[in-house]
């Protein structure tokens, strides 16, 4: 398959170099390439569309086809470069270069997602279809799952926590240096969940690396976040799932549906989101069985399940301080997976979700006997302690500094975007750090505005999907850049959250707005445009006008909620 090409975004300085030429000089660069602590792995030229095998990537980054191989696609003309970066005597970062032949001068540097351990290879398709050199790394191990990398490895843990992005941002311009023979005229980095999370903790301690950093779904307070998969589903009554609360994950797409068809018309427009679910209330007695009941009987709930349910969706409080380490959920996210365990032994499931296990076992506690099963609040608040390799951001006892005092001062930008029925980390993290940075760094509003703007997007999922107007082009969707960039169809700074960015650093122009796209199926590629609508920057929101097609971004304005 060919990809749309970035010509028509390329400045007047870019860089183009002849197929001839970029063939022999990718293939060659491990000859040349001279930076310390790095060691050359490979370098490769493809063209548009080709295919690019992937040897070594391991089972859990399940990228491409057959078992052993993996594969995925160039979206242009570039060389793959890849290297290994020595961090430590005992660690190493692996780091993977995208280099267009036809360069905008943008370097983009991208983060990874869960227990991190893989190159986001979407993030780099997108990257490149619009002319930047990007890059991506693994943050330090190998793998999405396990936790072997971590035992009795501090530096390993060092470098997913706050190191990799630090690492791939100052290799990744040297390297651009060496290839192309001149410096990055603009840095950006972008990264969704983990991957935000990774840019936050980076413009905190290495404020320097990037001009503009975009982050999507942030999980800033990581460990908190992880371990509220357990505290929710210990709500439910797990490990014991004959548990008189427990909810079967089957009831939970119609509790999900009850609660939006509920509180969707209260914004005015009924059309399957809820707004701004933080605003609204929910009598989780209607989920009961009985003649007022939102769901039928065949998904309707015991009064224990109910009241279970409502549990979920209330925040997490530390049992040391008394304080709310975790804001509680959006009203209509899906949160089925408190529900989703396993159950390997009788009346003990195991976590569905095992990034606990593996990051308690191999970072928090350093063995392998620790079992989620056995998981209590004070763990929470032990592991929030001793924050390994500074995993945190903000937000909560024990965390780190929301102080982005000198990423302001050297003109820094900051774009968030978070999903309002995000389903993982919930939207109230976003505003809560976006507070939490304005009273850091004594911010105004007006300032607050001049360097970080939030978009919270109704009817958004985690970092990717959703029911609502939810795509950007977010440059960690799949497959993004055929609508978002390059020649597409929306590859503009109204409609593309990257691209709004680089009109913010490299023009002044600050989005006063952007505008969402729906598409059948969600479907980036073939979908038909089903509605579209501005999204705002916070503390503004998002309303109809109440005259126009609330289809269209037109009828949406941005108001402050005091308006």
């Amino acid at each position: 398959m060919l990809f749309p090409r970035a010509l028509a975004l390329l400045p007047a300085t870019a860089l183009v170099l002849v197929e001839a030429e970029c063939h022999s000089r990718c293939e060659a660069f491990g000859d040349t390439l001279s930076i310390p602590n790095v060691s050359f792995v490979s370098s490769a030229h493809y063209t548009n569309g080709g295919n690019i095998t992937l040897d070594g990537v391991v089972q859990s980054c399940a990228w491409g086809g057959g078992v052993g191989v993996r594969w995925t696609e160039a979206t242009g003309d570039l060389c793959r470069v890849v290297v290994n970066v020595t961090t430590s005597p005992t660690s190493e970062v692996l780091v993977e270069a995208w280099l267009p032949d036809t360069w905008t001068g943008r370097f983009l540097a991208t983060g990874t997602g869960g227990l991190g351990g893989c190159v986001d290879y979407y993030a780099l398709q997108n990257g490149v279809s619009s002319g930047f050199a990007t890059l991506g790394t693994n943050a330090g191990h190998n793998g999405s799952a396990g936790f072997d990398f971590f035992l009795n490895q501090p530096e390993t843990i060092n470098d997913f926590g706050h190191r990799a992005i630090h690492v791939e941002a100052e290799v990744g311009k040297e390297l651009l240096a060496q290839y192309y023979g001149s410096a990055p005229r603009y840095s950006y980095y972008a990264g969704c969940s983990t991957g935000g999370r990774q840019g936050f903790m980076n413009a905190l301690m290495y404020p320097s690396d990037f001009d503009g950093v975009v982050t999507g779904a942030a999980a800033v307070s990581w460990l908190n976040i992880v371990a509220s998969k357990a505290v929710l589903a210990q709500r439910l009554g797990w490990p014991d799932l004959s548990d008189a609360r427990y909810v079967p994950p089957s009831s939970w797409r119609a509790i999900e549906a009850a609660m939006v068809k509920h509180l969707d018309p209260l914004d005015g427009v009924t059309d399957g989101v809820i707004d701004n679910p933080h605003a609204q209330s929910f009598n989780f007695s209607l989920l009961r069985c009985g003649p007022d009941s939102l769901l039928d009987q065949n998904t309707c709930l015991t009064g224990a399940q109910a009241a279970a349910v409502a549990h979920v969706y209330e925040p997490v409080v530390s049992p040391a301080s008394g304080l709310e380490v975790l804001p509680g959920f959006d009203l209509g996210a899906n949160t089925n997976v408190f529900s989703a365990n396993q159950s390997p032994r009788p009346g003990a499931a195991g976590l569905a979700y095992r990034v606990l296990d593996d990051y308690w076992r191999g970072a928090v506690y350093n063995t392998s006997a620790w079992d989620s099963r056995d998981f209590n609040l004070t763990q929470m608040d032990f592991a929030a302690h001793v924050n390994p390799g500074r995993i945190n951001f903000g937000g909560g006892p024990y965390e780190g500094s929301h102080d982005l005092s000198a990423y302001k001062a050297r003109g820094g930008k900051l774009l968030a975007y978070h999903g309002r029925m995000d389903e993982t980390v919930t939207s109230a993290i976003a505003t809560r750090t976006f507070d939490g940075v304005a009273d850091a760094t004594g911010s105004s509003a007006e300032e607050m505005l001049d360097f970080y703007r939030l978009f919270a997007i109704p009817g958004h999922s985690h970092c990717t999907g959703g029911t609502g107007a939810w795509a950007m082009g977010q440059p960690t969707a799949k497959q993004s850049y055929l609508s978002f960039a390059g020649t597409g169809r929306f590859a503009d700074a109204e409609h593309s959250i990257l691209m709004a960015m680089v009109r913010w650093v490299e023009d002044g122009v600050a989005p006063a707005w952007l505008v969402g796209t729906k598409f059948a199926g969600n479907d980036l590629v073939n979908g038909q445009v089903l509605a579209q609508r501005k999204h705002c920057p916070w503390p503004a929101l998002s309303r109809w006008d109440g005259i126009g097609d609330s289809n269209k971004a037109e009828s949406w304005r941005c108001e402050t909620p005091d308006q």
